[in-house]
């Protein structure tokens, strides 16, 4: 099959990067032919004021995203384009340009960006679905895109008039990673029969997962210091936790808060390694009790949850988003409820004194890996995906 993919790469490089890459790379091994048109926000770091005056009606509507996508059609002929991410560079003028060439466009919902400013359903410390049905408004009263009413206005004006020019109908397949997301869709009044669910995946192969337990043993939160991300609740169950060590690795916005509070409360249990390369995350992954994903907005499916599982590692995540439905309850880890300190501590504090039961969740978790979150078996299911829409086309 000919399958043009496209991505837009983000500054900091993250799991929708990763997966971007991965893709295209599981897609040639099976002997497609693919052709990847891709941006990188990188390119804004050089823009000259004329770039950056271009910047806003490009964000809405790129002309040079048409062109180029014009020509790729034109020369490589593929059968059905493949998307992640559009958003800024490419912009929604991909949907507009491949829907006049008639080519079937699958686009994987990473996030919620086609109905949130900011992707997330979340903002001001809190979930919010106030635009979801169009009124973007919201976004730019609440400054919900880097809490800058510029950006905010801007990614209102995209989101909004694409939408009234029929952006989302354009689109001939939703990917969904998880249940979770395919009911969010539903309430966005996605028909039912554009929606697929087909999950991340990762090629555990190379991985071998020991036993976890030991003396120097500790729990680990893997990703994005963000508020988001639930780590001030972490930081405060731990606080009670003083015999129990939290290993935090990553970089994000709260990194500078986060150690003054450790520092200010004399916090030893909790060690801030800043960022590690792949090498490092492995070692830590292998080396821990379990991982920790304490998200306080609706995740998709973070893959630090498939490589805790690779590694044999079991996880305790928050009761939101997309979580209950890739970690399953006392199976491959356990859930609590998102931003409760009391019952965070309980389920840590279970983990950390039924060493027997981590073990089995992990090894649970690393069957899960082997079979269901396989490239194989997610290959199986995207190839299927791509088969129905154009067939349909």
């Amino acid at each position: 099959m000919k399958i043009l993919l496209i991505h837009n790469f983000y500054q900091g490089f993250g799991g929708e990067d990763a997966v971007a890459l991965a893709e295209r790379q599981l897609l040639e091994e099976h002997g497609n032919a693919v052709t990847s048109y891709t941006r990188h926000n990188d390119e804004i770091k050089s823009y000259k004021l004329l770039d950056k005056i271009k910047f806003f009606p490009d964000t809405i509507y790129s002309l040079r995203t048409r062109r180029e996508i014009e020509a790729l059609v034109k020369a490589r002929k593929p059968d059905v384009a493949y998307v992640h991410n559009v958003f800024p560079l490419i912009s929604p003028s991909l949907y507009d340009t491949l829907h006049s060439l008639n080519i079937p466009t699958v686009q994987v919902v990473h996030d919620v960006r086609l109905w949130c400013a900011n992707g997330l359903f979340y903002t001001k410390g809190r979930i919010c679905e106030r635009c979801k049905y169009g009124n973007y408004l919201n976004a730019l009263r609440y400054r919900c895109y880097r809490d800058s009413y510029t950006l905010s206005a801007l990614y209102s004006a995209s989101l909004g008039l694409n939408r009234l020019a029929g952006m989302t109908d354009k689109i001939d397949a939703f990917v969904c990673l998880t249940e979770f997301y395919r009911q969010k869709l539903q309430e966005v009044r996605i028909p039912e029969e554009k929606i697929f669910i087909r999950p991340n995946f990762i090629d555990a192969c190379s991985l071998r997962p020991e036993s976890g337990g030991g003396t120097d043993s500790y729990v680990l939160y893997l990703g994005r210091l963000s508020e988001e991300k639930g780590l001030r609740t972490l930081v405060h169950a731990f606080e009670r936790l003083p015999s129990v060590v939290l290993k935090i690795a990553g970089t994000g916005p709260l990194e500078a808060s986060l150690k003054a509070y450790l520092q200010l409360k004399a916090i030893k249990n909790v060690v801030m390694l800043g960022f590690r390369d792949e090498k490092a995350k492995w070692d830590l992954l292998a080396n821990s009790l379990f991982t920790v994903v304490p998200s306080e907005c609706y995740e998709n499916f973070p893959l630090v949850v498939l490589e805790a599982y690779a590694a044999g590692r079991p996880c305790v995540g928050s009761r939101l988003g997309s979580l209950p439905y890739v970690i399953e309850e006392n199976r491959s880890g356990i859930l609590f409820e998102a931003g409760c300190v009391d019952d965070l501590v309980n389920k840590v504090r279970y983990m950390v004194e039924t060493p027997d039961e981590a073990d089995r969740m992990g090894r649970y978790a690393r069957s899960l890996v082997e079979s269901t979150y396989s490239p194989a078996a997610c290959y199986q299911t995207l190839m299927g995906i791509f088969s129905a829409v154009c067939g349909r086309a």
